[in-house]
């Protein structure tokens, strides 16, 4: 037997580590309490580097052939292009094909487990990995201090439109507490997301979170966006955002932390997804030869550094009152 490894988590972190890591050299073991939840959500933004990653794990394949570029660029609320999006290689994949492509780079002897994992101390393994996102019980371990995940203002809506959306469409819309998003998948349908400043409390009722997000649009709103929230319905989910606190440290002892456990962020980069990729492929590299302390050195100023900058776009796009587009957006964004 190899080196046992546990992975709390399923979802994509848990998933890249189990496919990464060599079956003739670890035996592991992924904890997933809930399956089918892992699953949920739209559209995922894929960096070329995450893309990268998911070709050395034979992941990638499915992605590219379903997979739509991003496009478009930043507009006002209204509607009005600001400024155009640079060609960064961005690819909009849905979250099931990305995990579905996941599970299948798994080898087929590692075991999963359908169970909720309360105190990771008690897994026998030689190695804990917590890739069990912004609520991880691993990140604990790490950190008593900071076990906690951390609210933001922010309410999320996301969702799929079961209809095309023409190529000027395409992008983010900025305003006054309130920020939308789409971008043209397949199909003819397109991957749709807000967010906004709310007072809303968990659980979150949908009609409640359209409605609110409304009240943040001002008049006469961009048509795509109308369209968009008239779809509405069973298949958009609605969220509060949490972030995970800032860690020095990813490694203590057995145990280690990656994707959101370690670094969830907002959505404003289209990061998330992506660090959790290279996150488990990393750490499988590091554990079959590399250094842990090493792979903490490179992968914490990474994504804490995408944390914190996350969170400035995030500011910068829900413009402040009294401050004209342009001034905020030139101040807050490169270029």
């Amino acid at each position: 037997m190899g080196q046992r490894v546990a992975i709390v988590g399923g979802g994509i972190g848990g998933l890249a580590l189990a496919a990464a890591l060599d079956p003739d050299r670890f035996a592991v073991t992924v904890y997933e309490a809930e399956p089918a939840r892992a699953r949920y959500g739209g559209g995922l933004v894929l960096w070329p580097s995450a893309l990268r990653a998911l070709e050395r794990i034979g992941a990638a394949k499915a992605l590219r052939d379903n997979g739509v570029p991003v496009g478009g660029g930043i507009h006002t609320l209204q509607g009005k292009r600001l400024r155009g999006s640079p060609n960064l290689g961005l690819l909009m994949v849905a979250r099931p094909i990305l995990l579905d492509s996941l599970r299948a780079a798994v080898p087929p002897v590692v075991a999963f487990e359908e169970v909720a994992i309360d105190d990771p101390r008690a897994l026998d393994a030689d190695i804990v990995v917590g890739a069990d996102g912004v609520r991880s019980v691993v990140r604990g371990v790490i950190d008593p201090v900071r076990a906690e995940r951390r609210p933001t203002p922010y309410v999320a809506l996301r969702g799929v439109l079961d209809g095309a959306i023409a190529a000027d469409e395409e992008g983010e819309y900025w305003g006054p507490g309130a920020l939308f998003g789409v971008v043209g998948a397949q199909d003819a349908s397109a991957y749709w997301f807000t967010t906004h400043r709310s007072t809303l409390l968990e659980p979150l009722a949908l009609p409640e979170v359209v409605a609110d997000f409304r009240h943040h649009l001002g008049p006469d709103p961009a048509p795509v966006i109308e369209r968009v929230l008239a779809s509405a319905g069973r298949a958009t989910t609605a969220t509060r955002m949490w972030t995970a606190p800032p860690l020095r440290r990813y490694v203590r002892d057995r145990y280690v932390v990656i994707g959101d456990a370690a670094h969830a962020m907002t959505p404003n980069l289209g990061r998330g997804a992506c660090d959790a990729i290279l996150d488990g492929v990393s750490l499988a590299e590091a554990l079959a030869g590399g250094s842990l302390p090493r792979w903490q050195a490179r992968r914490v100023p990474i994504t804490q550094a995408a944390r914190v900058t996350a969170a400035l776009v995030m500011r910068t796009a829900l413009l402040a009152r009294g401050q004209t587009t342009r001034d905020r957006l030139l101040a807050g964004l490169p270029g």
